[in-house]
């Protein structure tokens, strides 16, 4: 569901760009004031396995075996996921533009439109998961559909959202790019709700102080952290042997609707690794890109957490 740079005009591409500044802002003071010290290594593990989960799409039949879906893939996006286990969509918002911005260098979402890709997984999939999943909680649903409603509402709603995006800019038609995206994502959504569960479940079996009332502010996450990073780096290094090839939801529904021949436009903007990979290394220079990013958003957030916590 990452939008390529020549999806949106420039001046539309700014728009996104200035409301997705301004959440980003105020995802940095909520780090800054409310993120414990302790819960920073948990948080760039997770952002950092998020961009590993992203790099291995799943074809979307195995989860819903209709004749629509077949040819087509999903990834995890994790917006709801981190929103939920930090208890505040600002969490979303700020690790989904950290992922955003290392994606952009594998050409997996335009530079342009990085505001807009932000503004759909990161600001509309982490507030509405988020706030789904507390108005079940407090209706006293079951943790898990909780979880899981508040997952796929987070793949949804940014679908529709992508979809009217892309209208205003040109790209796709409406009535169209909502039903396809609506169908794509919403299975989509499905998988999501399932990682969701499971990835939460997972925590709190083995650590449930750190999803309880309060936790965030008593113990540490170093050990699960490092536990984390050491099985993410280890999907890392599959993820090329894990990945389907088909496209997903964003890059089929364009390959039906898109207009204007916007699909044979080449991005502005050459990406470092493009398509998660080194040229000319094959496979190994698959798994050493991905693991690039994967260490690259660690250091990342090691230098920007030493910043908002100086400040």
């Amino acid at each position: 569901m990452h939008i390529p740079d020549a999806y949106i005009p420039l001046g539309q591409a700014a728009i996104y760009w200035v409301i997705a500044a301004l959440f980003i802002s105020r995802s940095i003071k909520w780090a800054r004031s409310d993120m414990d010290e302790n819960m920073i290594p948990l948080f760039g593990v997770l952002a950092a396995g998020m961009f590993v989960l992203q790099t291995i799409n799943i074809a979307a039949n195995l989860l819903v075996p209709i004749p629509a879906l077949g040819g087509v893939s999903w990834h995890v996006v994790g917006a709801a996921l981190a929103a939920i286990i930090f208890a505040s969509p600002w969490a979303a918002v700020l690790l989904m533009t950290l992922v955003l911005a290392i994606q952009a260098l594998f050409g997996d979402g335009g530079v342009t439109v990085m505001g807009a890709n932000i503004m759909n997984m990161g600001i509309i999939g982490g507030f509405s998961g988020y706030y789904a999943f507390a108005a079940l909680s407090k209706l006293s649903v079951k943790r898990q559909f909780a979880l899981f409603a508040g997952a796929w509402i987070s793949m949804i709603l940014p679908a529709i959202a992508l979809a009217f995006e892309l209208w205003f800019a040109g790209t796709f038609p409406l009535k169209q790019g909502v039903l396809l995206m609506g169908i794509f994502q919403g299975a989509a959504g499905i998988g999501e709700g399932i990682i969701t569960v499971i990835v939460y479940g997972a925590i709190a079996k083995a650590r449930p102080d750190i999803v309880a009332e309060d936790a965030h502010r008593k113990v540490s996450t170093v050990k699960v952290a490092a536990f984390g990073a050491v099985a993410f780096a280890g999907l890392a290094l599959a993820a090329p042997f894990l990945a389907s090839g088909n496209p997903d939801g964003l890059q089929q529904t364009a390959s039906v609707v898109i207009i204007n021949g916007i699909s044979s436009v080449v991005s502005p903007i050459t990406p470092l690794f493009p398509d998660y990979s080194i040229p000319g290394m094959g496979t190994a220079g698959k798994m050493a890109a991905i693991i690039i990013g994967f260490a690259a958003i660690l250091m990342i957030w090691l230098g920007v957490a030493k910043l908002l916590k100086r400040g």
